[in-house]
């Protein structure tokens, strides 16, 4: 028997799924040869007729092979590529880099090191979150303290750090931890709010209020979706209504009861909710924001520039434009160039945003479909508050868009997430359930795989 699997995993190329497809044929020889037992036969000769069943193992190996490969989403590559150039063209035109050849070089360096990450992520095994989630997430909070520390000690304080969207990286580890604690009971879903609410804690502290929210937004998603699918040991009913009134009925009765206490004081986040629920109020304060994007989105022209476009760089607009932090991107595009370059910029959102839920769709790999729905989410909250924000319909607040984003925060932080969603659909007809489980720690092997 094992010469006989042996022949149909040698035609196999691809070498990771060779041991898993061989587990495979040898339970169902066996099955088979069992059944044949039952009705007398000897058990060399059921084995022999099982293997006879199987046909001729080169065929079978071919067949299999044909199934069991690697495969490329050309689809998002092509995307990914085409629309991180085309970023590059919207930054240079609207976002002030055809004015600065220095920042340009350096973002063009940033566009370089995003393809080179999501090659790396594209080829590496992204089963490494499953079983080592907690790593992921110490080295990216490394990376995270670094990033904030070097503004700090090079004299920009105050600065939001461009690498507080690293803090994204968090939802797809987060996504992991839930796999590993997969199988358990209670205590399991109370560790998982537990790390969801230190998470938001560290964030708040080293990026801003609103990435934090976010984040913890969609790793509370994230939890509900493990607990209705079944990854925990409790009552679904009973560990979701728990996981709602701990992570959402109380934090937001006590933000309600806080703001209800000091919506007569003066602090900065009381009069900005003042202000984007009524700026004509505070116009001449923090509401000035929303009235003129109110102004530039109702002088635009459908093609061409607005009459209102130089606010973007100079005059009563310039309060509130920040070069290499700006988010108001979208709306300078179509303040200097016409609602259609806009909407052609939201176009190209939407189809990374609807092709990511394509992958997220075909996912029968419980961690590739937790993993590849962490990264669908990333994109669409920030696609949606970007577009929600540039449109005065979103508290203004620091945060960036896929592909049109300055900084080497932003360019790896996306880069990420596409080389993920890539090697989840490459790897979606090789990695099996019991190949995303935990093995010995830091055990590195490498292996030559034939395309």
């Amino acid at each position: 028997m094992e010469e006989f699997i042996n022949q149909i995993t040698e035609q196999m190329r691809c070498v990771r799924a060779r041991e898993y497809v061989a587990r495979e044929l040898r339970d169902h020889i066996t099955d088979q040869a069992a059944a044949y037992e039952e009705k007398g036969v000897s058990c060399e000769e059921a084995i022999k007729e099982a293997l006879r069943e199987m046909g001729d193992p080169v065929e079978v190996g071919m067949e299999l092979d044909r199934i069991h490969r690697p495969q490329t989403d050309y689809v998002m590559v092509g995307m990914a590529f085409l629309f991180s150039l085309g970023g590059m063209v919207v930054l240079y035109m609207a976002g002030g880099l055809a004015e600065a050849p220095i920042e340009f070089s350096r973002q063009c360096i940033y566009l370089l090191l995003s393809f080179g990450v999501m090659a790396g992520i594209y080829f590496l095994d992204y089963t490494i979150i499953g079983r080592y989630p907690y790593v992921a997430a110490v080295l990216t909070m490394a990376l995270f303290i670094i990033g904030v520390a070097i503004p700090t000690m090079t004299g920009h304080i105050g600065k939001v750090p461009e690498t507080q969207i690293l803090a994204y990286l968090y939802v797809p580890i987060f996504a992991g931890i839930l796999y590993r604690l997969r199988g358990k009971g209670y205590r399991a879903v109370t560790v998982a709010m537990a790390v969801e609410v230190a998470m938001a804690i560290v964030i708040c502290g080293l990026a801003t209020l609103h990435t934090a929210l976010a984040v913890y937004g969609m790793c509370l998603v994230l939890l509900l979706l493990a607990i209705r699918k079944g990854w925990f040991v409790v009552r679904k009913n009973v560990a979701s209504a728990l996981a709602v009134a701990v992570l959402v009925v109380l934090p937001l009765g006590l933000a309600a009861a806080g703001l209800f206490f000091s919506w007569n004081e003066d602090s900065f986040r009381v009069m900005r909710v003042r202000a984007y629920l009524n700026p004509e109020q505070y116009a001449g304060g923090a509401g000035y924001v929303y009235q003129y994007i109110r102004e530039l989105l109702g002088a635009a022209k459908f093609i061409g520039a607005s009459d209102l476009s130089t606010y973007m760089e100079s005059g009563s607009m310039s309060g509130f434009y920040i070069y290499r932090s700006e988010p108001f991107i979208l709306l300078q595009l179509v303040s200097r160039y016409g609602i259609l370059a806009g909407v052609l910029v939201v176009f190209a959102f939407a189809a990374v945003t609807v092709h990511a839920f394509h992958i997220v769709r075909r996912q029968k790999n419980q961690l590739g479909s937790m993993v590849s729905i962490a990264c669908f989410m990333v994109f669409l909250v920030n696609c949606t508050e970007g577009v929600l924000m540039n449109t005065g319909y979103y508290p203004v607040t620091s945060m960036q868009f896929p592909f049109v984003s300055y900084g080497v925060g932003a360019s790896v932080t996306y880069a990420v997430l596409i080389g993920l969603l890539l090697s989840i659909y490459r790897n979606e007809k090789i990695v099996a359930e019991c190949m995303a489980e935990h093995r010995a720690a830091w055990r590195l092997s490498i292996k030559i795989e034939k395309r």
